[in-house]
């Protein structure tokens, strides 16, 4: 399992341990296989090896967090570019408390319009949906025109800014004049448009990420974007860091020959010690 999971989720360059890092964790974890040494019988103790290059595989993908609880995984199955697509989904919370979601399909390579709904209280194997617009056009629409008026409201508060000669200096400086009179006030004569304006409502259970866009041989064009997510913010997620992200673009792996695209994704939030 770890072996496919590191071939399917290769962890980036910008988190590949230092060597310093590599050999605390090492240490880490014969420490830890010392304390339970007593404990284990000798067929145990003969899989030592092969424990030891499991962990420090995650703790690799996991930016060094060592794994207490035991991986799942699921098959997720959906329609897009008219055919029947299996994406496969991970799910761990390591020793620090962080549940960490991982998800990645192989995709048509011009399907560029798609959302990806999670459900971090439902079973495992219901917990992921992706929605496309074959399989539920009408919230696609509401989702591109969410975007469309969140764009428009930043193009006309641009406008204002310019219209009052305002610098970012000005907007980043809490002691400027904008600030102190613009600070509590809206600038603009509406408010900024939010997902429950054009009838995208979320369980605080659910995270929605998505991306709207097209690509070319020669061109990129995307919006990427989450909705929702209460739950990395609320109970026992409030006060600690969490996080989501997919690949960039040029980071993705493009088969042109065959017109698929590797798309995966990850996110983390704080669920506390066992």
């Amino acid at each position: 399992m770890f072996d496919e999971l590191l071939r399917k989720y290769p962890p980036k360059d910008v988190i590949k341990p230092s060597k310093k890092c590599f050999e605390k964790n090492i240490a880490a974890v014969l420490s830890l296989i010392e304390t339970e040494e007593n404990a284990m019988t000798k067929r145990k103790f003969r899989l030592k090896p092969l424990i030891i290059a499991a962990v420090i595989t995650i703790l690799s993908l996991v930016s060094l967090f060592a794994v207490d609880a035991a991986m799942q995984g699921a098959v997720v199955k959906f329609f897009m570019g008219g055919e029947e697509i299996e994406g496969e989904y991970y799910d761990y919370v390591d020793s620090r408390g962080f549940r960490h979601i991982a998800f990645g399909a192989v995709l048509p390579i011009y399907e560029t319009n798609f959302a990806i709904i999670y459900d971090v209280d439902a079973p495992m194997g219901e917990n992921v949906r992706v929605i496309t617009d074959e399989t539920d056009p009408d919230f696609m629409d509401r989702l591109r025109q969410l975007k469309e008026a969140q764009e428009q409201y930043w193009d006309d508060l641009k406008a204002w800014y310019d219209e009052h000669n305002i610098t970012q200096e000005d907007i980043r400086d809490p002691n400027s004049e904008f600030n102190k009179t613009y600070g509590s006030t809206k600038k603009l004569d509406r408010p900024y448009p939010e997902p429950e304006d054009f009838g995208l409502v979320f369980k605080e259970s659910e995270l929605c990420t998505f991306r709207l866009g097209y690509t070319s041989k020669t061109d990129f064009a995307h919006h990427d974007g989450t909705l929702g997510g209460e739950f990395m913010h609320t109970g026992a997620a409030e006060g600690h860091p969490s996080g989501s992200g997919v690949d960039a673009p040029n980071e993705c792996r493009y088969d042109w020959e065959n017109e698929t695209k590797t798309y995966k994704e990850t996110f983390y939030y704080y669920v506390g010690k066992e």
